[in-house]
């Protein structure tokens, strides 16, 4: 089975035992906590490393950050790069203001009324965990409403995913839920800073491997055929 539909389909079990425990087991979360949960989070900060570790970062939107995954095209223009790099960053500006706008809003409530409790903010954090593979797999807002990239293999946010479904934990701070929120901006950090220092390998235009003819296929957002798809 490939990775990214199994992780898919362990998200969606995830969040609908949740939400099961949720409606008809409440008193069942404080009870299994302090057991069950830590396994998860063990899951979530390995799979997170993987990102970190070249060897095990085998998703093309995810490694194209790395210098070992980018192949120069025979020429291509640095003024229009630059230009492509300058409108992305503005848009990734505003995606960051209104997520972690939203995310603050939640840590807030979270704060301030005792209605909101813990096993709501579980429930939110696996259900953007599911929202993160959805995105992947079927249908991404921040694609279609904002970047207008044409699939996850040219996404300018593609390694903030960490960082935007753990962001959340840190209003359950231990010390699973604070390494794994470490470790997603240590994630977000690598990235910024290598999209910086290096744009060119982070688009198609300057980058041959994020072209149609090179892509893995089960990141793509189009529903068409692999031999349809454009080449630019």
């Amino acid at each position: 089975m490939n990775k990214l539909i199994f992780k898919f389909a362990l998200s969606f079990v995830l969040l609908l035992n949740a939400l099961l425990l949720f409606f008809f087991y409440p008193s069942a979360f404080q009870l299994i906590e302090p057991y069950l949960y830590p396994l998860f989070f063990i899951y979530f900060i390995v799979d997170s490393f993987s990102i970190l570790i070249p060897k095990y970062n085998t998703d093309h939107y995810s490694k194209k950050m790395l210098g070992i995954h980018y192949k120069a095209p025979p020429k291509y223009d640095p003024h229009k790069l630059h230009i492509k790099v300058k409108e992305t960053n503005r848009i990734a500006g505003y995606i960051f203001l209104i997520y972690f706008s939203g995310i603050s809003l939640i840590g807030a409530g979270y704060l301030t009324f005792s209605w909101f409790t813990k096993v709501h903010l579980y429930l939110l954090f696996f259900a953007i965990n599911f929202a993160d593979y959805f995105c992947i797999m079927l249908w991404c807002p921040f694609r279609s409403l904002f970047l207008k990239n044409s699939c996850c293999n040219t996404c300018r946010i593609s390694n903030w995913d960490r960082l935007m479904k753990f962001s959340i934990l840190i209003f359950i701070p231990n010390i699973f839920t604070l390494s794994i929120v470490a470790i997603a901006v240590l994630i977000f950090l690598q990235w910024e800073f290598l999209h910086w220092k290096y744009p060119e390998r982070f688009y198609r235009q300057s980058n041959t491997l994020l072209q149609c003819t090179s892509c893995d296929k089960i990141t793509c957002g189009k529903q068409i055929s692999f031999k349809k798809r454009p080449s630019t």
